[in-house]
């Protein structure tokens, strides 16, 4: 097919509208001007600016069409630039132009065009010949958000904000009032930005072709000394961000539309909270604890006190009375030389990480299940997918970007269903909501098992050709009773039933899980059977299938994948298996530990026990937001050496022996890993603040201090260690930092750099065959030691606004919007205890008590109350118990006996 832009024959694509023709084909964004037109939006075309003359046949006769949605034809002759076109142009933005500030047609000094300057300079406007009529030039402007700022005497009417807060975000919290002249946007009821539902995310200012919708760093019309692209460091979506850099110090960041990942789109924390990078409190100096007191210290007498400390604990405890904890916040290259560290210099396998507290039952359950844990799929199968499965995740607070995707499949009424105790956005929208009580989810997932074989949904040549242990999966569930599963998970077996027999129907079906599922006593056991539920539709290794992990923070998936486990090393292998041995041993230069290594629940109770006397902690506030922090406390107390590397002074770091200034991720390279295996470059944007080093140059320094030469180099360079990470790792043999380009690769990647978008292909698992597990549903300890005493069932829960404990969120303007961690009470229960909403309440469970606000609401259900984690004053891991995942010891987080009483 082809089609004629100036009678000159250019191919078309089938599908193409006559604008994405033309720009194309010229390599022209601006070949065609537009004013209400976003490539992330769906055409409008109401304002016409981008109208063309075309005809059907050559020197036929023509009209004149908006190109943004007219479809380009075979044969059609396109005039982009015809007399008549250019006159029309002009006739329309006279029009919008009387009543457009006369001195905003131009950039103010100093700034970059608008997109709309951009385009009155294109076309060409000397002169307003209409007379002026209504004008809005004395609006009050809204300044009530903390950073979205607008002043609508500068709103074209384009409607842009408008669509992209529903289109993209899935809010419609701005919309459009009045008629004619006096139409005009208003946010939520006309309340203001501060009054309205507005989640912050920016996508109405990015859009916004004037500014009629800004933000306080006003980024649109910066003039950088240069823009860096890079990887957000908060959740595991991993947005790609274009930072703004002036005088050496980052100044505003945007969304870029060519990123894979995110599209032209980011959540408040990706786009604005960034300010913590500079921030007073920032680490800027090496301290040593003296008496009681931090000491600034040069970074030698840092270095030789830790290394006189340790070979101390070694001489006497040996090497295996001293551990590490790296963080999923540091680079793929900060995390593998920290594990590193911990094994080839230190010559022990007590390294561990956040997964603990987080994935680990992902990692474990899908490598039982298929050998591989890691999401087998990738996010943009959402476009292709029938039915979503979301299980124990909130990614409309969690994953933002990723929610926001959900949520449009949702709002266009695709099968979708949701098993979580908490009513949450995504479960008011979707199709069945199943709202079990907490702990449960096994015998809700035997249940929905059960009714796909019941109902004869199975894929019995998949599950024939495929997998193996099926039966004995099949005669486990069978039989079950469903009134009795029903009374356990609180759920209709009914509804169950609808769910199960639509997920099985639906010819493409698509699960995410998040903490949900992971930090429960039974946490492996229900990856391993929503493994199952997979495999026995069908539903894995095809587009829009498969299991795919929400990661909760930017790098935990990296982090794994570098090996920072005690019982596997870089790239998964077994570390107790003597030809795995002997593959490091030979990679790094020296014998390995052979032994199996400490999990973090083991380090702080080994701690307590006298055992375990150094830690060193890279990133990580432990002490903050892992489990029963009076726990922790003890355990810390109790050692010889404590080093913690961090930005700000948290709780962990307050109780160290050593604290050394880390850099933040504006400040280093590296790569980091999201939720969909597709690693991704950070690079360096700003100078570290302060004396302060890369997490991964410190290291470095370390080995040296120790005795062990990092064959890089003295110097932390993030493209030789990627290198050499990728000699280490078999699946991620094809990767260099220069092929990983703007958008990433997912792995495994081939040694000639072909990356992989979808795991198990054809039902061709890593393990050989698919195994089925089958496991009955056990009540969790916490319940059955202390429900009696404590009847209520807290979970914990993420806030869109922050990020784990606030360390970066709480010092940004992210405060002024949420300011405190509240307890959420249906108020049937409230009522019995006489508590109203504003209320504070003491919340105690066996292990301690905190003082907490009361938000009523019937988003949870009666017995279960709610809260999230970011603010210290709270504390609430001072009340989480030490009960964990049976396997794997991720704390259950989401399953806390307590009670609670007005103050």
């Amino acid at each position: 097919m082809k089609a004629y832009i100036d009678n000159i024959s250019y191919e078309l694509k089938e599908g193409e509208t006559i604008l994405e023709f033309v720009r194309r084909n010229l390599n022209d964004n601006n070949a065609i001007p537009t004013m209400c037109q976003d490539d992330r939006l769906e055409n409008f075309g109401s304002c016409r600016v981008c109208s063309v003359e075309v005809a059907r046949e050559e020197k036929g006769p023509t009209r004149i069409v908006a190109s943004c949605h007219t479809p380009a034809a075979d044969g059609m002759y396109i005039f982009p630039q015809s007399d008549a076109v250019k006159r029309l142009r002009k006739n329309i933005l006279e029009l919008v132009l009387t009543d457009y500030p006369a001195d905003k047609i131009t950039p103010d000094k100093g700034k970059a065009p608008t997109e709309f300057q951009k385009t009155i300079a294109q076309i060409g406007v000397p002169e307003v010949r209409y007379p002026i009529g209504v004008q809005h030039f004395d609006i009050e402007k809204d300044n009530s958000h903390p950073y979205i700022k607008s002043d609508l005497s500068q709103c074209i009417n384009c409607f842009r904000c408008v669509r992209a807060c529903e289109e993209i975000q899935g809010e419609m919290v701005l919309g459009m009032s009045g008629r004619g002249f006096a139409s005009q946007i208003i946010k939520g009821f006309d309340t203001g930005f501060d009054l309205s539902a507005c989640v912050s995310c920016g996508a109405c200012v990015q859009t916004c072709p004037t500014e009629a919708l800004t933000d306080k760093y006003q980024t649109k019309t910066l003039i950088p000394d240069k823009t860096v692209r890079t990887t957000c460091t908060y959740c595991g979506v991993g947005c790609q961000l274009d930072v703004s850099v002036i005088d050496g110090k980052i100044k505003g960041i945007q969304a870029p539309e060519t990123a894979k990942v995110n599209f032209g789109h980011t959540c408040l924390k990706g786009r604005f909270a960034f300010e913590f990078y500079n921030h007073p409190d920032r680490l800027r100096e090496p301290m040593i604890k003296r008496n009681g007191k931090f000491e600034p210290v040069t970074w030698d007498e840092a270095y030789d006190f830790i290394a006189h400390k340790i070979n101390e604990v070694r001489d006497q405890y040996g090497a295996d009375a001293i551990g590490g904890i790296s963080s999923s916040r540091a680079t793929n290259e900060e995390n593998y030389l920290m594990q590193k560290f911990i094994r080839a210099a230190l010559h022990t396998n007590n390294i561990d990480g956040c997964a603990r507290v987080c994935h680990a039952p992902t990692a474990y359950g899908m490598q039982q299940a298929f050998g591989t844990g890691a999401a087998t799929n990738s996010i943009d199968d959402l476009l292709e997918t029938d039915c979503v499965f979301l299980f124990g995740a909130n990614p409309t607070e969690a994953h933002p970007v990723t929610g926001a995707k959900i949520k449009q499949l949702f709002m266009k009424g695709i099968t979708s269903i949701v098993v979580d105790p908490v009513k949450t956005t995504l479960a008011k929208l979707a199709t069945y909501h199943l709202q079990l009580r907490p702990g449960t989810n096994v015998a809700l997932l035997n249940m929905m098992a059960h009714y796909i074989i019941k109902e004869n949904l199975v894929k019995k040549d998949f599950i024939e050709t495929n997998t193996e242990f099926y039966e004995d999966f099949k005669a486990h569930v069978i039989d079950l009773d469903m009134d009795e599963m029903e009374k356990i998970t609180g759920v209709s077996k009914t509804l169950v039933k609808e769910a199960a027999v639509a997920y099985a129907l639906s010819e493409k079906a698509m699960e995410f899980h998040g903490l949900g599922v992971t930090e429960h006593f039974q946490g492996s056991k229900t990856v391993m059977l929503l493994s199952n539920i997979a495999m026995m539709t069908g539903n894995i290794g095809r587009h829009g299938v498969g299991l795919n992990p929400l990661r909760g923070q930017n790098n935990v998936q990296g982090a794994a994948d570098m090996g920072v486990q005690p019982h596997q090393g870089a790239g998964y292998m077994d570390i107790n298996q003597p030809e795995i041995q002997a593959y490091y041993a030979e990679k790094y230069g020296v014998a390995m530990p052979l032994h199996e290594g400490l999990k973090i629940p083991q380090m702080i109770d080994a701690a307590i026990a006298g055992k375990f006397k150094a830690l060193w902690i890279m990133g990580e506030d432990t002490l903050m937001t892992d489990p029963n922090s009076l726990h922790i406390r003890k355990a810390f107390e109790k050692l010889d050496l404590l080093v913690v590397q961090e930005l700000f002074m948290s709780a962990t770091a307050e109780m160290a022996d050593v604290i050394l200034p880390a850099a933040s991720y504006f400040e280093k390279d590296g790569t980091f890993t999201n939720s969909e295996r597709r690693v991704q470059r950070v690079n360096k944007v700003v100078e570290p603040i302060g004396n302060s080093k890369s997490d991964g140059q410190i290291i470095i320094d370390m080995m040296y201090k120790m005795g062990y030469e990092q064959p890089t180099g003295k110097i932390y360079d993030a493209g030789k260690i990627l290198a050499e990470i990728a000699d280490v790792i078999p699946f991620m043999k094809g990767i260099t930092r220069e092929r990983l380009g703007e958008n990433g690769l997912q792995w495994p990647v081939a040694e000639n750099g072909e990356d992989t978008r979808i795991l198990h292909k054809e039902g061709h698992f890593k393990r050989g065959k698919g195994k089925f597990h089958h496991f009955d549903f056990e009540e969790t300890p916490e319940l059955t030691a202390h429900a009696g005493k404590y009847p209520f069932i807290l979970t914990t829960a993420r806030q869109l606004e922050h990020y784990n404990s606030g360390t970066m969120t709480r010092r940004s303007d992210n405060q002024l919007i949420s300011p405190h961690d509240y307890l959420e009470i249906n108020p049937l229960d409230a009522a019995k205890k006489d508590i109203n909403e504003g209320d504070t309440v003491k919340l105690f469970s066996d292990r301690g008590s905190i003082n907490i606000g009361v938000k009523l609401n019937y988003t949870v259900k009666p017995g279960v109350v709610r809260t999230t984690f970011h603010q210290p004053e709270v504390f609430i891991n001072l009340i989480t118990g030490n009960v964990g995942d049976e396997i794997t010891m991720t704390p259950e987080y989401k399953v806390v006996a307590v009670d609670f009483e007005r103050i």
